[in-house]
């Protein structure tokens, strides 16, 4: 057997493995239930603008099971927040902000919980219905993210 025909089976191997193993991604706009309401990207100015949160100490962060996921969207110009859970497409509707570099999401009846992503990607979770009035609060949980 010559080189060229061992390096060609050995070429044609390594395609295989690899394309068995990739995932196809879908050409269906994506759709999320946001309390109930069901929105389709295509509904929207531009598409979901998202970032993924995800153990702070992952390492390489892309291959960890999301366990946030928080975004926002325009449609007719007005910007609407959300928050997914557990790297699905339900979740809940958010207010959405930007405060300096920071990217801010409130959410819940009261506006009790709420997520910030720092500039560098580190996301900060705090929950402010378990902190008595008056009372400073410290994040309950820390990400690391990245945009979707």
């Amino acid at each position: 057997m010559s080189i060229k025909y061992i390096y060609s089976v050995f070429c044609c191997i390594l395609v295989l493995a690899f394309s068995s193993c990739a995932t196809l991604s879908s050409s269906n706009p994506r759709t999320l239930n946001l309390d109930g309401l069901i929105i389709s990207e295509t509904e929207t100015d531009e598409g979901f603008t998202s970032w993924c949160c995800v153990d702070y100490f992952a390492e390489p962060p892309i291959f960890s099971n999301i366990l946030v996921e928080a975004g926002y969207f325009e449609k007719n110009g007005v910007r609407y927040g959300f928050i997914l859970y557990d790297g699905g497409d339900i979740g809940q509707m958010a207010f959405f902000s930007r405060d300096g570099l920071d990217y801010r999401w409130d959410w819940g009846s009261d506006m009790d919980y709420c997520l910030t992503i720092a500039p560098d990607g580190t996301a900060f979770y705090f929950d402010f219905s378990t902190v008595p009035d008056g009372e400073p609060a410290k994040a309950r949980d820390i990400f690391q993210t990245y945009k979707r």
